[in-house]
This record gives C-alpha cells, structure tokens and sequence, in this order.
C-alpha cells in the first residue's frame, strides 16, 4: 500500500505543475530569468558604435554599466573617421539616406554638394542612434552614451573590382 501513495503524491504534484505552467502559458508569460551577459551587451555596443560612426568594429571599444534600475549608461572609444578633403563623407552612410535624395536635387540644380557635416552633429546623430538601436536590439533603456575619440583616420574610398 505504500507503494501507492508516493506515486499518488507524485502524480498530484505533476498535475499542480503543470496547472501552473497552463496558467503561465495563458498569461503570456513562462516564469524564469532573462539575462543579458555584460560580453553580449558589450559586444553590442561594439558593434552597433562602430556602425553608427563609420568605423570599424575593430577600432571600437566599449563599456556598458548597469544603474541597478535596469537603465544602461554607455562609453565608447572610436577613432574619428574623417572625409578625404574635398571629398564628400561616406561615415554614416546609412543614417544619411533622407539627405541624399536632397543632394540629388541639389546637384542637378547646379552641381553643388551640401557642405559636409560637422563632427558635433555627426557625433550627436551617433549618439541617438546607439542609444536607439541598444535599446531595440536588448530591451532595456539607454541612460547615457558618451563617445570619446582617440585618434582620427582618413576615410579612402575603396575600388570595386
């Protein structure tokens, strides 16, 4: 007879878990932690820095703190990649779209390029975009990006073969 009653127990305690993961289930929600690695969520800003400011992934440093209420302040180092004069900036290039199709107009107005954008504001629009795209890609708030160059590198047009 005792051999029952455990398998009684055990049958009544798998029911109980399973009626709780049928209540998580209708929730949406499955209990359980959800974590990010500090090498994940500093790779992240590597990669995402490097591409927001035109540079390569690896001439980017990182450092990602968390403020222990889930927000993220962000440090990146990059060298600042800079225009062959004369020529016009293709760092940013993504984030530069919308003012091309201007350019576009404004060069068969009358062959005039829009003069090149000053280090501040590329750095300010970097900036939002790190934020931004930390923020899609982990799920958590960014606090703070503080870019810092180390070096400046000229950007040369490379030759499609």
């Amino acid at each position: 007879m005792s051999g029952a009653a455990p398998a009684t127990t055990a049958s009544a305690a798998a029911a109980a878990a399973g009626a709780g993961v049928a209540a998580a289930a209708g929730t949406g929600r499955v209990p359980g932690y959800d974590r990010i690695g500090t090498a994940a969520l500093v790779h992240t800003a590597q990669v995402v820095a490097a591409e927001a400011l035109g540079s390569s992934v690896r001439d980017v440093r990182a450092r990602v703190a968390d403020d222990g209420r889930g927000s993220l302040a962000v440090t990146v180092t990059a060298p600042l990649v800079m225009p062959v004069l004369g020529a016009r900036s293709t760092a940013g290039r993504a984030a530069t779209d919308a003012s091309d199709a201007s350019d576009a107009s404004d060069a068969s107005d009358g062959g005039t390029t829009a003069p090149p954008e000053s280090v501040v504001a590329r750095t300010h629009r970097a900036r939002a975009t790190v934020a931004e795209r930390i923020s899609a890609i982990t799920g958590r708030q960014v606090q703070r990006v503080d870019v810092t160059f180390t070096s400046s590198v000229v950007d040369t047009p490379r030759r499609v073969r």
